[in-house]
């Protein structure tokens, strides 16, 4: 004899933005057989993103080191690549990115060209200033 019993709940929670939309999601479910339940969350508010303790704890953790391996995946280069275009050998760059060795200006030109970045982009911390061409930083 077969065993009878009940399908499982399936719950989906679906976020949708405009009136228009949710009218025709709910027409659809409909259409289906589907009686959806609604749930208005009125707690959802913009926020500018740069403004949260999230972003302010990131921006604060980013070191030129780190922005470098970051674009250096962005742009699928390995270290030893990145090295051999900028003309240094790859112990540099993974110096770099460990935090080992500072990051002078003639480097992050050259690793800047080669991503076709801009430099700023390297120095999350706003310390580039002026006269720090053959600085490390």
């Amino acid at each position: 004899m077969p065993e009878v019993g009940k399908e499982p709940r399936t719950e989906l929670r679906v976020v949708v933005r405009g009136k228009k939309r949710t009218e025709r999601i709910v027409a659809l479910l409909r259409q289906h057989g589907i009686e959806p339940e609604i749930v208005g969350d009125d707690d959802d508010k913009l926020v500018d993103v740069r403004e949260t303790d999230w972003y302010q704890r990131t921006k604060a953790a980013r070191t030129p080191g780190s922005v470098v391996n970051s674009m250096r995946w962005k742009h699928q280069l390995t270290q030893a690549e990145l090295a051999r275009r900028i003309g240094v050998n790859r112990q540099n760059i993974s110096a770099i990115e460990r935090g080992k060795r500072g990051l002078g200006l003639k480097l992050a030109l050259k690793i800047a060209a080669v991503m076709e970045e801009p430099v700023e982009r390297f120095f999350p911390q706003g310390i580039l200033e002026q006269g720090q061409e053959n600085e490390t930083i």
